[in-house]
């Protein structure tokens, strides 16, 4: 019995001992050089941690190699390499983007708005451009949108390539498009803007910042301008601040190219635009024209142009063209009610 006992505590010494050599944590893992186990961890922190091995050991670049297939987990762990200037990280990265199928897995990895981007500028290119018919492109145009000026040059070549333009516009409506990738969008000829995902960044980007509403109201196509009254983004506030700005700093040779999009912006947001279309019929005679064509004389508008239908007797009664007082009197009679 005695000795039973004995080897009975032999074995749970040996076992518990045993057990003390394996993992217990992350931390534990990493101390210890265990790739297995990170591996089969498999979480965001066990694939940081197979990376900081990495700079060491082989294996873990082998463990990671694998990973990129499916998890961008691996790539960061690449790109946090790169900030350590161990080269492995910048092998991998480069291989990735090489790759169609792990292209944009390898950007969302990436970091934004590192000086470390510079480096990968060319490589993000290439991938945009083989990718340029697919939709599984947006992480590398907003990487690329957020690389600031060392990535100027590219930004461009990019918007003014009509096969890349459309993803390089979402990229820079992206969070993580900066500032001079915007400024380079608003540098551009129309015709390097004349593409759906470029209508869509313009209008998202003024309804993130205020810089970007003003060069919408002032500066960008009227096409841009309709859009933002047709699309249910730019805010019904936002909107009415793009066209106080618009009907202020634009030429009147512009009016007839603003009739459709202030029309849509009255259509969207009549209680919005009620004000400024009372006001330009007031203190804007040459622009009673823009006003009474952009409105539909049989529309409803919700009953929101209390304003409007106030003020359209100065227009119907005034010394505008014959077409505009009766397009004004049509509107008083079947919009506004009101008797002539």
């Amino acid at each position: 019995m005695t000795r039973g006992l004995g080897g009975g505590w032999h074995w749970w010494a040996a076992g518990a001992l045993l057990a003390g050599c394996h993992p217990t944590s992350i931390p534990d893992a990493e101390a210890k050089g265990d790739v297995g186990w990170l591996e089969e961890n498999g979480t965001p922190d066990a694939v940081a941690a197979l990376g900081r091995l990495a700079d060491r050991d082989p294996k873990a670049i082998e463990a990671l190699r694998i990973r990129t297939a499916y998890d961008s987990g691996a790539f960061h762990a690449a790109w946090m390499a790169v900030t350590r200037d161990a080269p492995w990280g910048g092998a991998m990265l480069r291989a990735g983007l090489a790759d169609p199928k792990t292209a944009d897995l390898a950007a969302d990895g990436m970091g934004k708005h590192d000086p470390h981007l510079a480096a990968f500028v060319e490589p993000l290119e290439a991938a945009l451009v083989r990718l340029s018919a697919s939709l599984q492109n947006a992480n590398i145009a907003s990487t690329l949108a957020s690389v600031g000026p060392a990535g100027h040059e590219v930004v461009v070549r990019r918007l003014s390539d009509a096969s890349t333009r459309s993803a390089m516009c979402r990229g820079i409506a992206s969070k993580y498009g900066d500032a001079d990738a915007r400024a380079a969008l608003y540098a551009m000829p129309p015709e390097a803007r004349d593409a759906a995902g470029c209508v869509d960044a313009v209008v998202r980007l003024a309804q993130q910042d205020d810089w970007s509403l003003g060069w919408l109201a002032t500066n960008a196509e009227p096409g841009m301008l309709g859009a933002a009254g047709k699309m249910d983004v730019l805010s019904c506030a936002r909107l009415h601040v793009a066209w106080v700005k618009a009907l202020a700093a634009r030429p009147p040779a512009q009016y007839p190219a603003l009739v459709v999009p202030l029309g849509y912006a009255v259509v969207r947001c009549p209680a919005q635009v009620d004000g400024i279309l009372a006001d330009v019929i007031v203190h804007m005679p040459a622009a009673r024209g823009l006003v009474v064509q952009a409105i539909d004389p049989f529309g409803r508008y919700e009953e929101a142009l209390h304003a409007t239908c106030g003020n359209l007797p100065l227009v119907a009664n005034g010394p505008d063209s014959a077409i505009v007082r009766e397009r004004a009197s049509d509107a008083l009679i079947h919009l506004c009610n009101a008797p002539q």
